[in-house]
């Protein structure tokens, strides 16, 4: 019993016990460990209008290979920089870098050649997955397609490289369809992995498990990756189901960088997979936080104050009833239960208390004391109510420098 109330009781978290209930656990089809492929060289500079430097490259690989990713993609077709890039990363990664190096290629064997000329570590080949985007797109009928990513697919598997296909948009392919594409490259390629991918992010979760488990079916002992975005806010609950199916790869991006709406978070996926279905990633989780400050800098994207997992909010709080139990929890042996897990979990040094028009007694007493100034319970109430008046007046918190000179009014009987 210990050892299962260790995975949702911790000294940095409580999740719930539900989550680990016997006949919870009997439902899933856990991996020992999930492999986090972090897309955001690639994916990043899909988002809209963000561009990527080469030393912001090589500085990004750098944070994620101290934080425990297990590979990380890019797409050295896109331009000269971005085959140079391609070339520093594999010497990055033979100077003792442990994060994998992996090529994204559409079904080219000239871009497989690449991958292979240049010492990359593994190679994911993708194509459309949709019979509709073959006909449409490529002018290739379904034996066509299949014909031509077997052929991509074999060039790279019998040249020595880690080879997985991505057929894009598989979720709008027909069932019998994606079946041959997936047994075809497994059989007659000997591909290593293939990627599940919802490209508009529309799958139910239980739509997600229950594909990864067919596949499973398809083709037994092949590792699954999944790869989704975010357009119906479903890709970190794409990812989770799909792991508690049996899927061991996961493509995320920091930031939920990434084309339309954003890809499948990292942050977001490897706190979830870790605490909630408690699955080792490898991620050194004490170092999201920093690193998510680190990219949305480079990249210019802010992150969003509300954004699970990272966003500012999540550990800053204004309304007084929340305050109050935050603060009283803190002196518990459980100081993070009304959180969703401690901060210092992921690399933050605590959480926040602003003034604003929520705040009540407890905030003003604390943001006193923080200044060094001491009130009477009457002097209190009225702070509070200055506080929030401003709070109106301002429609946003009040910065402590207005919190000081409301205070110092009071006290001196203004």
């Amino acid at each position: 019993m210990a050892n299962e109330k260790s995975k949702w009781l911790t000294d940095k978290y409580w999740v719930t016990e539900f989550n680990f209930l016997p006949e919870i656990r009997a439902e899933l089809t856990l991996p020992e460990k999930v492999r986090i492929h972090d897309v955001t060289l690639r994916e990043a500079e899909q988002a809209p209008h963000v561009v990527l430097k080469a030393d912001e490259k090589l500085r990004i690989y750098e944070a994620l290979d101290d934080m425990g990713i297990y590979s990380v993609e890019l797409l050295p077709i896109i331009s000269a920089d971005d085959r140079e890039v391609a070339r520093e990363l594999v010497k990055m990664r033979r100077g003792g870098r442990k994060a994998k190096i992996v090529f994204l290629s559409r079904w080219d064997e000239k871009e497989v050649d690449f991958a292979l000329e240049n010492g990359a570590d593994g190679i994911v080949v993708e194509c459309p997955g949709s019979p509709w985007f073959g006909q449409v797109v490529w002018g290739l009928d379904e034996n066509q397609m299949i014909e031509k990513l077997v052929k991509a697919a074999a060039h790279a598997k019998k040249n020595g490289l880690y080879t997985s296909v991505m057929p894009w948009e598989a979720t709008k392919a027909p069932l019998q369809f994606l079946e041959r594409m997936y047994k075809s490259v497994v059989n007659e390629a000997g591909v290593d992995e293939v990627t599940y991918t919802d490209t508009m992010g529309m799958g139910l979760p239980l739509t997600t498990s229950h594909m990864v488990k067919k596949i499973r079916e398809w083709i037994p002992g092949v590792t699954i990756a999944l790869h989704a975005h975010n357009d119906f806010g479903l890709a970190t609950a794409y990812m989770l189901s799909g792991v508690a199916a049996g899927a061991s790869t996961v493509h995320t991006s920091m930031n939920a960088l990434g084309e339309r709406a954003g890809n499948a978070a990292t942050e977001e996926v490897v706190v979830g997979l870790e605490l909630l279905l408690g699955v080792d990633t490898g991620v050194k989780l004490d170092r999201l936080y920093a690193v998510t400050r680190l990219i949305s800098e480079i990249a210019k994207i802010p992150i969003p104050m509300n954004k699970p997992v990272t966003g500012d909010n999540e550990f800053t709080y204004e309304s007084g009833m929340v305050v109050d139990m935050a603060l009283r929890m803190s002196k518990s042996e459980r100081p993070y239960s009304t959180m969703p897990f401690s901060p210092q979990l992921i690399g933050r040094k605590g959480f926040d208390i602003i003034l604003g028009k929520m705040s009540g007694g407890t905030s003003i007493k604390k943001k006193l004391e923080n200044h060094g100034l001491t009130a009477t319970k009457e002097q209190v109430s009225e702070i509070v109510e200055r506080v929030k008046r401003e709070a109106i007046v301002r429609k946003w918190s009040i910065p402590d420098g207005v919190f000081e000179a409301i205070a110092k009014a009071v006290l001196e009987g203004k």
